[in-house]
């Protein structure tokens, strides 16, 4: 197999390709190529992983690349995958920071500037897809770059190439559900699950754990707990900030469960709040204001300032990545839990299961973005969504018979729609494709807050963007 990653250099990669070795995707040895802009953190990722114990204990020689040219990196690829935030940091900040000062969700997703963020990220997929067409045709494309569905959506709907969005919230309902099953802090790796809707907002429509109903399961938890998120026991590595985002969130899945008999698959906030966006607001805090050209005076200044603070935490978290490269392998702390970003291989994130099971080792039960081919049958062909798919050595196969629960069934269509013609305008780069995808949003769209949004937005995405969407304004008028 020969497994290339675009964006190469980034930490979360080292324990993708080392649970990936672990999972037996190269037994028979193969090839890891890693491209990035910045060619010497593609290097120092390279070292990393064939120092690792994973690489050194595979019984085949995988050869490791990463001096490359795009088309280099690309040439007979099985696997590609694309992580990167489109324009940096800043523009996504600063384009949430925005969101919020409007009365609007701030993401890089589901949301009014993650529209935006799939303006900016959409040139970089197309250019990937086209080489690919050229060079390895028949690759599956793994796109983890947000917005997920759309870009997904795009390639596969404008390109001859399989792409599929992948979410690290995978693995969140791993977590979520045994906290409120069981009150503990951990990874249930036995969770068998069907899954529809759209990205960070799919919901499990089947499932089961150890063989006992998932549903029942909760049901009989909620019946004998008067308050199971009280009861849960944080891990000593949940920080105070993260357990209050999670008590907030397992509060809305049970609001969810409860009122829209609809479990929701993974608890990322831009899409749970479309159910709860008042109190979304509130609990994000004071908005900043927009009384400026962009923001105010007062949130530029702060905004630069966490920018900086971000830069320099980027910069010294590189220094330390770089630094344990230079170690003797054995000197390196590979499955220190405080380090898990850069080290260990717990659990193994999607995006090296898909690899895995593509390899033929173990067959893999999977959610994805991707069109939708007919498997979930309460919503339109074509429409950008996120659903059940099995992956194996010939590619990944939707799982039909989906169907999305109808207590959330409009907004899930909503949300559809807005990511299937955001997606139409990200190829087209036609400012009347992007106003309609705009409108479709279902939050707002109708109101004098999202059109001044929306014209900020471009201000802030000037040198971002496609001139093109600039016509927006005028349309805007």
């Amino acid at each position: 197999m020969v497994f290339t990653m675009i964006g190469g250099g980034a930490h979360r990669l080292l324990s993708t390709v080392r649970h990936a070795i672990a999972s037996g995707a190269f037994r028979e040895g193969g090839e890891l190529r890693f491209y990035d802009l910045d060619a010497a953190r593609a290097q120092v990722m390279a070292e990393m992983v064939r120092k690792s114990p994973e690489y050194r204990a595979n019984p085949a020689e995988i050869a490791v690349r990463w001096e490359l040219t795009l088309e280099q990196a690309l040439e007979g690829a099985d696997v590609v995958s694309v992580t990167l935030l489109a324009g940096g940091a800043y523009a996504m900040n600063l384009s949430s920071e925005l969101g919020w000062s409007y009365g609007f969700l701030g993401s890089d997703n589901v949301s009014f500037p993650g529209a935006f963020l799939a303006l900016r990220g959409a040139p970089i997929l197309l250019n990937v897809a086209r080489v690919m067409e050229r060079v390895c045709p028949d690759a599956v494309l793994l796109d983890f770059a947000n917005p997920v569905g759309v870009l997904s959506c795009m390639v596969s709907t404008y390109t001859k190439i399989r792409c599929y969005g992948i979410c690290e919230g995978h693995n969140n309902h791993a977590f979520d559900l045994t906290r409120l099953l069981t009150g503990e802090d951990r990874f249930e790796p036995g969770y068998e699950v069907l899954v529809a809707g759209v990205n960070h907002a799919s919901f499990i429509t089947e499932g089961s754990l150890g063989g006992e109903n998932l549903f029942s399961l909760l049901d009989r938890r909620l019946a004998e707990v008067e308050d199971p998120i009280g009861a849960i026991e944080f891990s000593p590595y949940t920080g105070e900030i993260p357990r209050r985002w999670m008590r907030f969130g397992l509060s809305k899945i049970l609001s969810l469960y409860r009122e829209r008999h609809a479990l929701l698959f993974s608890g990322e906030a831009d899409g749970f709040s479309h159910y709860f966006h008042e109190d979304a607001l509130v609990w994000h805090g004071e908005a900043p204001g927009h009384d400026g050209e962009l923001l105010s005076d007062d949130a530029m200044r702060r905004l630069a300032e966490a920018n900086a603070a971000d830069r320099a935490a980027r910069a010294a978290a590189n220094a330390e990545f770089e630094a344990l490269s230079r170690r003797p392998a054995d000197d390196i702390p590979w499955f220190d839990p405080a380090r898990h970003v850069f080290c260990s291989a717990v659990n193994g994130d999607v995006q090296s299961r898909i690899v895995t099971a593509l390899s033929g080792a173990a067959p893999f039960r999977v959610a994805v973005s991707a069109p939708n081919t007919g498997a979930v049958e309460n919503l339109a062909r074509g429409m950008a969504l996120e659903y059940s798919h099995t992956a194996d050595a010939s590619g990944l196969h939707p799982i039909g018979g989906l169907r999305v629960p109808e207590g959330v069934y409009g907004m899930t269509a909503s949300l559809a729609a807005h990511q299937t013609l955001l997606a139409r305008a990200c190829y087209t780069g036609d400012p009347r494709d992007l106003h309609e995808a705009l409108l479709a949003y279902p939050i707002g769209a109708d109101t004098a807050a999202a059109r001044a949004l929306w014209k900020k937005l471009l201000i802030a995405s000037s040198d971002t963007i496609a001139p093109s969407y600039q016509g927006l304004a005028d349309i805007l008028k």
